[in-house]
């Protein structure tokens, strides 16, 4: 009988490790962006109100 090779383990480990550190990146940078836009979106909207912009949302 022979065991399963420990590489192979690990290498599927580092995968899900980097795609977890990347889907908490991605949730950051939303956040962030979502918290811009709370804070800015009133004046964000009425500036491309003004140049007639605002069909593009």
């Amino acid at each position: 009988m022979t065991t399963p090779s420990v590489p192979h383990r690990q290498s599927g480990l580092r995968n899900q490790i980097a795609l977890a550190i990347g889907l908490i990146a991605a949730a950051m940078l939303t956040g962030l962006a979502f918290a811009a836009w709370q804070s800015n979106g009133p004046a964000l909207l009425y500036a491309l109100a003004a140049n007639g912009l605002a069909w593009c949302f």
